[in-house]
């Protein structure tokens, strides 16, 4: 007959088990913090990286909370050539030889709320007239080297196609951009790409760099009913390498800066990648010919690039900032099929230092 635990026994082990999570908390808590102060020490160490004091300077306040309008335009366009014998069979009105032009486009109007953190930006949007579903960005601003994040889903862009000279309705068609660059500035002694943009550095004086940007950029073009197919999808994808120069220009000591920057880039890598959904009893190979453009042809390289145009006044504990930003991003193959992006925002922001 096998005897009863100890009611002592229980309370101890409750108390050792209570003791343990205790410590475990404990440590816990001591690494989150340790680390937190390693990253805002990585943070401040990546502003203060190889600058010329008599150039650039960290401000004494070096935390942000802003709040602004941002006002966005983005503008999608498509050429899809096809070549089909008797193609006014399959769609009424169209010829042998022509082609297919789209042609979308959208404006979105918003406030913004943000957060710098010694170079660490949180782009959070609120809309107010848009279609948005979702708009992310996020940034990591440094002297030497920085990085860029943006997703943003469009879901109903306003928009033509030449086939009929009819509009695409709003709820049919939808494009997600998704973007990733990073950036090294090569005169970082004397010139800070984040004093220009942001204010979260000090330019004193006036000075210029040579700018080497790296960007992965993705757009999806959903679109419904307007193809032969009943679902079209394209994906297109690019690595562009480039290089551009940027420069602010200075007074009262680095209260009052203009920035403006233009940098092309080459594209290495592209791909675009084609899907489609057909109703049930289509014929799927009467249009094999029809859609060879956008199906495994060679692409071409394209020149891409963006220009920024930047103005901010700081105060003690407050700035307030303009800042423009023009984006093209460009896909072409060997059957003279085109995409173009089209992107350009505006913006003014109230910020306060902390």
């Amino acid at each position: 007959m096998s005897r009863p635990f100890p009611q002592q026994s229980i309370r101890h082990l409750l108390l050792l088990f209570t003791l343990l999570m205790s410590c475990g908390s404990a440590f816990a808590e001591v690494k989150v913090q340790r680390f937190f102060k390693w990253f805002d020490q990585w943070l401040e160490a990546g502003q203060l990286e190889g600058i010329d004091t008599l150039y650039v300077g960290v401000p004494q306040l070096n935390h942000q909370v802003y709040v602004g309008s941002y006002v966005y335009w983005h503008n999608y366009k498509m050429h899809m050539p096809f070549d089909i014998v008797d193609a006014s069979t399959f769609i009424p009105g169209i010829h042998d030889s022509d082609r297919y032009d789209i042609n979308a486009h959208t404006w979105q109007t918003e406030l913004e709320l943000g957060i710098d953190w010694k170079g660490l930006a949180l782009e959070i949007p609120i809309p107010i007239r848009n279609k948005y579903q979702l708009s992310l960005g996020l940034a990591k601003n440094g002297s030497v080297w920085g990085a860029r994040i943006r997703y943003k889903y469009l879901p109903h862009m306003s928009g033509s196609c030449n086939i009929g000279d009819r509009e695409i309705d709003e709820e049919s068609n939808a494009l997600k951009i998704f973007y990733l660059e990073g950036y090294y500035v090569l005169f970082h002694k004397k010139f800070s790409l984040s004093a220009g943009l942001y204010a979260d550095m000090v330019q004193k004086r006036s000075a210029g760099s040579p700018l080497i940007y790296a960007n992965f950029y993705q757009s999806i073009y959903d679109v419904s009913k307007t193809f032969p197919a009943n679902f079209d999808h394209f994906r297109t994808r690019q690595i562009s390498l480039g290089a551009g120069y940027a420069y602010n220009f200075s007074f009262l000591e680095g209260k009052l800066v203009f920035h403006t920057s233009l940098v092309p880039m080459f594209s290495f890598y592209n791909h675009l990648a084609h899907y489609t959904n057909y109703d049930d009893g289509q014929d799927l190979k009467q249009w094999a010919d029809f859609y060879d453009a956008a199906d495994g042809e060679a692409p071409r390289l394209k020149v891409n690039a963006f220009a920024r145009f930047a103005a901010n006044y700081s105060f003690s504990h407050y700035i307030i900032s303009l800042l423009a930003n023009y984006r093209y991003f460009g896909y072409s193959n060997t059957k003279n099929l085109k995409i173009t992006n089209q992107e350009a925002d505006f913006q003014i922001n109230l910020c306060r230092r902390f």
